[in-house]
C-alpha cells in the first residue's frame, strides 16, 4: 500500500494540514468502519452476537498483532484500557519498599506519577535526571543507575522534543546491577521499527489513539515473561483467570501469561479497532513508515533551522530523534503564532508544549504538508 494510496483514508488531510499526531492520531476510514460495525452489532444483537466463546476470545486479535508490532511472543502481551492503567498495574505490583527509581525530568507525567505516588508511602526515592537545554545525555543517565536502582523508567521517544532514547545501553547497564526497564512507547510504536527482545527492555507499553492511528481506549503491554511469572497483580478481576468462565468466587489464581494482569470487562469494540489499525500499519510496512516520517523531519530541521529567531530542541541526530520536532521562537507568543497558521485557508494544526511549538507528521502528511506549515511560519516571523 503507497502513502499517496492512503489518503483517501483520512478525508480531513485534504482541508486541513494536520501535524499533531504526537496529540491525537487521526483513525483511517476502514479502522473506522470495523469499529463500528463490532459496536452496531453487539448493541443490536447483545449474546447474539458476542456469546462466552467469543467473549473469552476477543482479546487474542489484539495480542497477535500486538505480538508482532512489538516482536515478541504473544503470551508476553497484556491488553489494557490505557498507558496510564497499565503503567500504575505494573509499577504498584513489584511492591516496591526501597531503593531508586531513574528517569528524567523532561518526561510525560504518567511515567513518573506512579512512582512519586509510591515513594510518598514506601522508602523508595525518585531520581529524574536532568535535561540540558531539553535533551538527556545518555552518560548522565547510565551515570545515574547505580546498585541502589530497582526500576529505569522512561519513554522510548520523549513527547516534548522527540528525543529517542539508546533503550538497548540503558537496559544493559540497569540489568548489571539487577534493575528492569520500563518504557512507554506511545510516541514510538506505530512508526518506528520494533523489538523489544532485542531492546532488552522488561515492560514497553503503547497505546492506541496516536501513531497506531486507532481510537482511544485500548493499550499493549509487553512483559518479559520473567517479570510476569514472579509478579502478582495488584488489581485482579474475572478476565484475570486462565478459565474467566468458571466464575468460582473462593479461589484465586492467575492465568499462566501476561493475561494475569488483564481483570474487567472493556470498550471491546476499541480493542477490535486497533487490531485493525495495526494491520493497516503493517500492510504499509512499518519501516516504510519510518523512512517517510524521518524524511519528512529531516526537511522540517533544515527548514527551521534556516528561519530567524527559531530555536530547536529536537536532537540534530536523525539516529536521536522521532517523528517529532519542538522550536521556540525569540520574543514571540507561540499561542499567536499557532493562532495564525489555524487560520489559513487551509488551516495548520499543531500543538503547544511548554511553550515551545510541536508538529508530529505521520503517514498522511507529505513533503508538500511540510513546505506549507515552514513557508506560512517564515511569513508570520517576518
Amino acid at each position: 500500500m503507497g502513502f499517496n494510496k492512503i489518503l483517501k483514508d483520512f478525508p480531513i488531510i485534504s482541508k486541513v494540514n494536520y501535524l499533531s499526531t504526537a496529540s491525537i492520531g487521526l483513525v483511517p476510514t476502514p479502522v473506522i468502519e470495523a469499529v463500528k460495525d463490532f459496536s452496531v452489532k453487539l448493541a443490536r444483537q447483545g449474546t447474539l452476537f458476542l456469546d462466552e466463546e467469543k467473549e473469552s476470545i476477543v482479546y487474542d486479535g489484539l495480542r497477535r498483532e500486538g505480538a508482532k508490532l512489538l516482536g515478541c511472543r504473544e503470551e508476553d502481551i497484556a491488553i489494557f484500557n490505557s498507558v496510564t492503567e497499565a503503567l500504575n498495574c505494573i509499577a504498584w505490583s513489584l511492591e516496591l519498599k526501597e531503593g531508586k527509581i531513574v528517569s528524567t525530568d523532561v518526561e510525560f507525567p504518567t511515567v513518573t506519577y506512579p512512582w512519586l505516588r509510591i515513594a510518598r508511602k514506601e522508602n523508595v526515592e525518585v531520581k529524574l535526571v536532568n535535561a540540558k537545554n531539553w535533551y538527556v545525555p545518555l552518560e548522565d543517565l547510565l551515570n545515574e543507575i547505580d546498585e541502589n536502582t530497582k526500576v529505569v523508567v522512561l519513554s522510548h521517544v520523549e513527547y516534548l522534543t522527540g528525543q529517542k532514547h539508546d533503550l538497548k545501553e540503558i537496559a544493559k547497564c540497569a540489568h548489571d546491577v539487577n534493575a528492569i526497564v520500563i518504557v512507554d512507547g506511545v510516541q514510538a510504536a506505530g512508526y518506528l521499527p520494533l523489538n523489544v527482545k532485542e531492546l532488552g527492555v522488561d515492560v514497553y507499553i503503547t497505546g492506541s489513539y496516536k501513531w497506531l492511528v486507532a481510537p482511544f481506549g485500548t493499550a499493549i503491554a509487553y512483559i518479559s515473561k520473567k517479570l510476569y511469572s514472579e509478579l502478582e497483580p495488584t488489581f485482579v478481576g474475572w478476565r484475570s483467570k486462565e478459565n474467566m468462565w468458571d466464575l468460582n468466587p473462593r479461589e484465586l489464581s492467575y492465568a499462566s501469561t501476561a493475561r494475569k494482569f488483564e481483570y474487567s470487562t472493556s470498550a471491546y469494540s476499541v480493542k477490535i479497532g486497533l487490531v485493525e489499525s495495526i494491520k493497516y500499519l503493517r500492510e504499509i510496512g512499518i519501516e516504510n513508515i519510518y523512512n517517510h516520517n524521518m524524511k519528512l523531519i529531516q526537511t522540517a530541521m533544515e527548514e527551521l533551522s534556516s528561519i530567524e529567531h527559531v530555536n530547536l530542541v529536537t536532537p540534530a541526530n536523525r539516529d536521536e530523534r522521532g517523528s517529532i520536532v519542538t522550536f521556540g521562537v525569540d520574543k514571540e507568543d507561540p499561542k499567536r503564532i499557532v493562532e495564525k497558521l489555524r487560520k489559513l485557508k487551509r488551516p495548520v494544526e499543531l500543538t503547544i508544549r511548554q511553550n515551545m511549538i510541536r508538529i508530529s507528521p505521520h503517514i498522511y502528511n507529505t513533503e508538500e504538508d511540510i513546505s506549507h506549515f515552514t513557508d506560512n511560519l517564515r511569513k508570520i516571523l517576518s
